[in-house]
Parts: structure tokens; sequence; C-alpha cells
């Protein structure tokens, strides 16, 4: 029988299901210059965020800041899920990076969108997963980076969504340096062991189609990142970073606070130290419950420490919600931000990120590391799939119904534990990919 129309048909139905629609961006932004950001350490073992344009070198690491959207839950909030807010924020704020804080249970805050009500994932994941989607196409359309953010305070009982959540993103968006998964926002006071147990699952579903950037949270809303030391995530693509949240009039950066226990951005500290890179996912200006009045000296000694440091951020909230950390006013539309007392504030510390950015082999001379290798080889035999000319390898197995077998973040895959049959292989190298069939005789 000749099996060439069903491979074929099979072919286009795994590039269906696995790989987004291909997106140009709009402008030259901090992707292009800078490429996939990469977990990584310096010359002191100290742990710092790069990009793949430059690799782990002294002097290279980047910092990307920007702002994190509110719950996708109410209009107040979710009018800046979109190209146009996303696109305002750009070109009036500056931003380098957008959260998008999806709302994963079943919440249901009374607020509506288009003439209904908004409820969480649990609820209606269809409409979620649209809001998630828009705003990750106007991430790369503005060649910015974007958070997929699993906003819970209790994912450790969500795992079999989580884990199906993050499968379909970084199968549809996993292939594009602008993503960044965050897999869990804020834990509760619970043990780093229960933590790391639903983050070793997640990741592993995330590293089936993508080598992207994951952040993983820690106990008490994010406030003891140096508590993985030693323990860390189990990760194959080994670029993980950890959470620290803040809200500078709660929340210390040096010292003891007020009940007596290290201040958190000495906890963050200690994790830096160590080796483990930080990423300030979620900050206000004010209080912890999203109010309170931004104080400019405890703010400044906030920013001060990340510049030190090197570590990225994005601010809580784009959002025009009656809070004192919402960025926006009450008269703010997507297309015409108007600025809090809050967002004045972060407006004026996102002025420091660049205005204009060169592509990566623009900027450095070299080719970026997604381009630099011209010819990917992929060969197939004695039951080992071999991809030649990749610095940064990545290869999937597929059954000829689009499902994935396994993978692999090296140049090599073993298929000898396979029984006979037709595959998939996807291998890819950054945002270059190649893809074969091949046949295991019997």
């Amino acid at each position: 029988m000749n099996k060439l129309p069903y491979v074929l048909s099979a072919l286009s139905l795994c590039a269906a299901v696995s790989f987004a629609q291909t997106i140009t961006p709009t402008r030259v932004g901090p992707v292009s210059q800078y490429g996939q950001l990469m977990a990584g350490k310096n010359s002191a073992g100290e742990g710092r965020i790069y990009g793949s344009c430059s690799g782990a070198v002294d002097g290279a690491e980047v910092q990307v800041k920007g702002m994190s959207l509110y719950w996708s839950l109410l209009p107040d909030a979710l009018e800046f899920w979109s190209l146009d807010g996303v696109t305002s924020m750009v070109n009036d704020m500056n931003i380098q990076l957008i959260r998008a804080s999806m709302a994963t249970g079943t919440e249901d805050w009374w607020g509506t969108w288009n003439g209904s009500r908004v409820y969480g994932y649990a609820t209606d994941p269809t409409t979620q997963k649209s809001f998630v989607n828009a705003v990750v196409e106007a991430a790369i359309q503005n060649d910015i980076y974007v958070i997929i953010d699993w906003h819970s305070h209790e994912a450790q009982n969500q795992t079999e969504s989580a884990e199906a959540f993050f499968s379909e993103m970084a199968q549809k968006w996993g292939s594009y340096d602008n993503v960044i998964f965050e897999i869990y926002n804020e834990p509760t006071d619970i043990s780093w062991a229960t933590i790391k147990t639903y983050a070793d699952q997640i990741i592993a579903a995330i590293r089936q189609y993508s080598d992207n950037l994951i952040l993983v949270g820690n106990r008490s809303w994010d406030q003891y990142p140096n508590e993985a030391i030693g323990n860390e995530v189990t990760d194959s693509g080994n670029n993980s970073a950890y959470t620290l949240h803040y809200y500078a009039m709660s929340h210390c950066v040096s010292g003891t606070n007020s009940w007596g226990g290290n201040c958190e951005g000495e906890n963050g500290l200690e994790a830096i130290k160590a080796g483990l890179p930080i990423f300030i996912s979620e900050w206000g200006t004010g209080t912890s419950d999203g109010g309170g009045t931004p104080g400019e000296s405890e703010n400044q000694e906030w920013q001060d420490f990340a510049d030190q440091y090197k570590i990225s951020w994005a601010n809580w909230s784009a959002s025009k919600i009656s809070e004192g950390t919402a960025a926006f006013s009450s008269s703010a539309t997507a297309t015409s931000l108007q600025y809090t007392t809050s967002g004045t504030l972060v407006k004026s510390y996102l002025a420091s990120n660049p205005t204009t950015y060169a592509k990566c082999s623009d900027a450095t001379g070299i080719p970026s590391a997604k381009n630099s290798n011209s010819k990917l080889e992929l060969l197939f035999a004695n039951r080992i799939v071999q991809l030649n000319g990749s610095s940064r390898p990545s290869i999937h197995l597929y059954d000829l119904q689009g499902h994935s077998l396994m993978s692999s973040q090296t140049n090599s895959l073993s298929l000898k534990d396979l029984p006979a049959g037709v595959y998939i292989v996807k291998a890819m190298d950054g945002n270059q990919s190649l893809m074969k069939t091949i046949q295991i005789a019997k």
C-alpha cells in the first residue's frame, strides 16, 4: 500500500496541531535584539537572565521592564487585553514586556465583557484562552516579550488543568522567542516540596514543545525564592527562573521586616548569590492589597535593587481598576492612556528602557544564535535521530495523528524502544525548524 498520501496528511495535521501561525513583527524591538531569554550565571556565580543573541557573557545580561495586565475578569482590565492596549503601552509607556495574568479557577466577579459575564479558566477555558492568545499575538507584532501567567494561588490543586493549558500554549506559541511561561503566580503558605512537585510536572509538559524561559513561584506569594536553593526544579531545558513579588509600601529590600524576618529583598538576594536567576513578574507601587499611596523613596529603593542585579520586572497593574496600584485612570481607553499617580511613577521608570533596537546581527556584528546555523541537517540511522548544525537543539517525535511521543533537548534522540511504524520528527534550533517522516522497520 502506498503510504505517501496518509503520511502527507498526517504531516499537515502535525503542523496544524504543533505550530502557531507565522506572525511578523511590525517593528524592531527587544526580542529581535536579545532573542530568547535564558537563565544563566555570571562569572561570580550569581543568577542572571541573558539573551540567546549574545549568550551568558558578563556585561550582556538582559533586563526587561514592562506591565502586568490585571486578572482577565473585569471590563476595566480586559479592555487592555488587546492589540490596541498593548500597542498603546509600547508607544506611550515604552514597555518591553507584557504579562497576561489569566484567571484559572471558577472565578466570577460579576463583571461583563461584550454583554456577558466572564468566568475563570475552569469554567470557561475557551474564552480565557482567547484573551491570552490575543495578548500573545499583540506582543509578537510589537516585538516585545510576553508572560503567559497561570494566575492562581492554588495551582497545586489545578495540576491537570494547568498541564493541559501549558501544553497547548507551548505547542501553539513555544517556538516564538517572545514567550515566557509563568506556571504558578503566587502560592500561599505551602511547602517548597509541594510547589516543586507541581512545577516539575508542568515544566515537563512545556518541554515537550518549547525550550523557552519558565518562571516558578514560591511560598507566601513569591516571597521566598531562596527556599529553592539546592533543590531546584527539574528542567530538561535548564531554562527556569524563580519569581519574587513585592509591593513597595508593604515589603522591604534590606534588613528585617516588621515581624523580625528577613526582608523580601534579602530572600531574593540570597537566591541570586546562590546562582538562581530571579524575575520580578509582579510588583506594585503601593501596599500588598493593591491600595496605598506610592512612596517615592520606598519605590526607588526597590528600583535600585532591581537595576543593580539586572532583574526584569512587570508592574501591577495595566488596568483602570479602582485600586491604588492601577496604572490608568477611569478616563483611560485602550487607545488613549490616562495615568494615575502610580502609573505616572511607573512610566518614569520605564523611560529608562531603550527607545530603539537593532536586530541581533546588526547589534553584535555576528549572526544571532537562531540564525547562525544556515544549514540544519536532520539524519536518521540505526534508530537514532541526529540534528547537525544546531547550537540550541530540540527534537520532538510524533505519531501520524500528531500526538507527541518523546523529545530531547540535545542533538540526538534514541528511538530504540519504539515499535515498528511510521513517525514524524520535528527538529528546532530557535525558530528554525525541520520536519522529516521516518520509518522504523521490524
